[in-house]
């Protein structure tokens, strides 16, 4: 029997500003764009006046007018998360961090009792770093994640060996993993309200609300999870990609498009990795082998492509200082980031919400995975699917990665068409394009 620890900050990016600076203590205090954008985080302080995350920022001052808010500093959040997890590396080296701010450890093989532990890190955290942070305990993931959200801030709970159905089957069916509000609804219309309902719910039934999902949901509401404790590997300092053409080329709508789709392979990795990025960097080779490159940070990190794609053009334009052909152009993601900074570019509040986009993005890397990158296609790899406008159609690039290996989803290179090869196409929504064969 397993013995794991789930470990969550409580208020994170809003505690650490307090624990940065003490006049902030004791003070409403939120994270997220001052004026546009939405709250990321708040301080407990904050959400005595109803203060959440996501709220717009415009509310959250109306039912707060003392609000301070400051704007995301994410190498701070990224140094105190190190620092944070660095406590329970005393204990054990399986340490998962499933985000920036919360993580689970495995204590099964250490000689000295789960509990005693689990305390000796809660009070360090607490006493050098100034963060108070709540623990779940239990045989799985599941169990001690749910454990120490049930009962935030500072909660501390312990489900022995066994009890797991019993903690469990009171609770709503919100709380079980993959179950978003849609989904509740859904099992709440058919009278599934509370988990101990999931549970007893045949299974043939539960696949005609829930699909492929149902079996997994099944196992969860019965308390068994065999999720393993993946430790955190050597994390990801940049993610890059360059192609150098086969021919010197001027056509800048094509070299463009090549860095757009460098960015869907890219970002694809870093979804997969679950990172999210924040310094672009733009380089081009020209003819005679000289170099010139633009970067750009973004006000916060991300982990879509959607967000760049606008970036790009003017970057490119930076770059090719020299009005000469080219050779190569590159791109690289740096500043890497475990998890996500919960809120919207300040620039882009009337683009569509980020998770929305977010879920778009993750079936849009699982559909490529499954049936190649013909089966979804953008704006620029039409453009790529002809030469450049200035070399001969004959001369076609040639690809050359730089980045470090990663299982995460692969993101084809757009086929050419083929006249024995017809496809139905349709356009969707995002500009994408679904081909059918």
């Amino acid at each position: 029997m397993r013995t794991i620890v789930h470990l969550d900050a409580d208020a994170f990016f809003a505690s650490v500003e307090q624990s940065a600076d003490p006049r902030l203590r004791g003070k409403p205090v939120a994270v997220g764009g001052e004026r546009r954008g939405i709250i990321a985080s708040a301080s407990y302080e904050a959400r005595k006046f109803g203060v959440w995350t996501p709220m717009p920022t415009v509310r959250a001052r109306k039912l707060c007018p003392k609000l301070i808010v400051l704007p995301g500093d994410f190498e701070k959040y990224e140094r105190f998360s190190r620092w944070m997890f660095s406590y329970a590396y005393d204990f054990t080296p399986e340490v998962e961090l499933s985000g920036i701010d919360e993580g689970y450890f495995d204590l099964t093989a250490t000689r000295q009792p789960a509990l005693e532990i689990a305390q000796i890190v809660r009070r360090a955290i607490g006493q050098s770093l100034k963060l108070t942070v709540s623990e779940g305990i239990g045989a799985n993931k599941l169990v001690s994640q749910i454990a120490s959200k049930l009962n935030k801030p500072a909660a501390f709970r312990v489900v022995p060996a066994g009890q797991e159905t019993r903690f469990l089957h009171p609770l709503p069916n919100r709380w079980l993993p993959g179950v978003g509000a849609q989904t509740s609804a859904r099992l709440n219309a058919a009278g599934l309200a509370q988990i101990a309902h999931v549970a007893a719910t045949p299974l043939e039934l539960l696949a005609l609300l829930l699909g492929r999902a149902a079996p997994a949901l099944r196992q969860f509401a019965h308390g068994i999870d065999e999720r393993p404790i993946i430790p955190a590997s050597a994390p990801a300092k940049s993610y890059s990609q360059q192609e150098t053409f086969a021919a010197d080329l001027t056509d800048e709508e094509y070299a463009l498009a090549v860095l757009q789709r460098m960015a869907d392979y890219l970002f694809a990795k870093v979804r997969a990795e679950r990172k999210s990025v924040r310094t672009l960097t733009v380089k081009v080779r020209y003819n005679d082998m000289a170099e010139d490159q633009c970067g750009e940070s973004l006000a916060e990190p991300t982990d879509l492509e959607t967000d760049i794609y606008g970036r790009l053009r003017a970057m490119l334009r930076q770059a090719w200082k020299r009005r000469v052909s080219l050779r190569m152009v590159s791109l690289k993601l740096a500043q890497v980031y475990d998890g996500l900074f919960r809120a919207e570019l300040p620039l882009e509040t009337a683009t569509p919400q980020p998770a929305a986009r977010r879920r778009l993005a993750r079936a849009v890397d699982e559909l490529r995975q499954e049936h190649g990158a013909a089966v979804l296609l953008r704006g620029h790899d039409f453009r790529l699917r002809g030469a450049p406008d200035d070399i001969a159609p004959a001369a076609r690039p040639v690809s050359t990665i730089v980045s470090r290996p990663s299982a995460s989803p692969h993101v084809p290179r757009a086929a050419s068409s083929s006249p024995s090869s017809p496809r139905e196409e349709r356009v969707g929504s995002n500009g994408v394009l679904m081909q059918a064969n």
